[in-house]
């Protein structure tokens, strides 16, 4: 029987946005390598129209939802209730393979302190290695209040204490990890599958006009309406549009019904994987702000790997993990978070079209040098086996 690897801490797998696709990713590079890969969820974070069932394959990966349904519940007792059936189907899921000598080890992927802990002590209960993959810097951030803010200061300071191996995905958060245990870490950037852009997605865009664009949650408001601050300096082509995949929230439409352009400023929201890469292939450039603070400076957007497998050119600048991949040969790299520099980029793709393209390969050797999933499968593996 194969050995077994369990990805555990996060909720909504195989839906979601970033973390969920580093955790497929991770779980893809682990199987190349001959393991097996089973994701825990431990309760159902879904609606009936999502169409997740609480137990399936998806792009090869086995999913279990251990409460015994996907879904949401409405009512608080049951939900409560739900979530501790959950706890208990995870801990026999650790036994059921510990007691076969099939379980290799946890590779953890939560926001949550007491997750961690949880998950230690059940490495130790089953004698079996615990890695955890972690992405932020919680301290950067300050809008968490009370118990959860308590949670995240524990995260920051205190999670390398409680796991065999980490994972960071910067520079900065290896930075961070204390001394005793930076030897058994590693960095593993931000991640794609360069396969998904090389197949099909050749049909004309579904938006004919051209477009600069930009992909990111629409908590990062501050940097959505950078970009658009940036794109109403771009005054030299009104045939120009900017597309924004984001929620579409009232602030923003509040913030693009006050734009001299806003007939040029489009909203997608939901939009299907595919049109996504759609939209990223046929689009004249992708547009990716990094702010100067510690925040971004530990963080490493996941869209950076999918606009390199897009071949499209990228305007970024001098921040964090930025400055370790991009230069002028591969992106349009501005030296500041800097408006007039993020238009005057924008300008130079279309006033300079054949250097755009020419820029754009190299991003897309850049990504698919560093930022292919496949590339670091052997590296996942000797976490768990040396």
């Amino acid at each position: 029987m194969k050995k077994i690897i369990l990805s555990v801490g996060h909720p909504s797998f195989p839906l979601g946005q970033a973390q969920v696709q580093r955790q497929l990713l991770l779980a893809r590079a682990i199987q190349n390598e001959g393991f097996a890969v089973l994701v825990l969820n431990r309760y159902g974070i879904h609606r009936k129209e999502d169409n997740v069932a609480f137990e399936g394959v998806f792009e090869g990966i086995h999913y279990l939802y251990c409460s015994g349904t996907s879904l949401k519940p409405p009512k608080y007792i049951r939900r409560n209730l739900l979530k501790f059936k959950g706890l208990f189907n995870e801990i026999k899921c650790y036994w059921k393979y510990s007691r076969s000598n099939q379980l290799s080890g946890a590779l953890i992927s939560t926001n949550h302190f007491h997750n961690i802990l949880f998950y230690w002590l059940l490495g130790k209960v089953f004698r079996t290695t615990t890695v955890v993959d972690n992405v932020e810097y919680w301290g950067s951030i300050k809008d968490f209040r009370g118990f959860q803010r308590f949670d995240k200061f524990l995260y920051d300071r205190f999670y390398s204490l409680f796991t065999d191996k980490i994972i960071c995905i910067s520079d900065f958060l290896i930075s961070k990890v204390r001394n005793s245990k930076k030897q058994t870490s590693i960095k593993i950037p931000v991640i794609t599958d360069f396969d998904k852009f090389k197949k099909g997605n050749t049909r004309p865009g579904i938006i004919k006009e051209k477009y600069f664009i930009f992909c990111g949650s629409a908590v990062y408001f501050q940097v959505i309406d950078f970009v658009i601050s940036a794109f109403e300096k771009l005054t030299n082509d009104r045939n120009v549009y900017l597309v924004l995949v984001t929620g579409n929230t009232d602030v923003l439409r509040g913030r693009i019904e006050k734009s001299p352009v806003k007939k040029n400023i489009l909203v997608q929201s939901n939009v299907p994987y595919n049109d996504l890469v759609n939209l990223y292939k046929n689009s004249q450039g992708l547009i990716i702000p990094m702010r100067n603070s510690d925040q971004d400076r530990a963080r490493f957007p996941h869209k950076i790997s999918e606009y390199c497998a897009s071949g499209r050119p990228i305007i970024t600048n001098r921040v964090g993990e930025i400055v370790n991949y991009f230069n002028n040969s591969n992106s349009y790299l501005c030296d500041d978070y800097d408006e007039d520099e993020y238009a005057a980029s924008m300008h130079k793709i279309l006033a300079e079209p054949e250097n755009a393209k020419l820029i754009a390969v190299q991003g897309y050797k850049t990504g698919e040098t560093y930022f292919n999933y496949k590339s670091y499968s052997k590296e996942i593996i000797k976490l768990f086996t040396d």
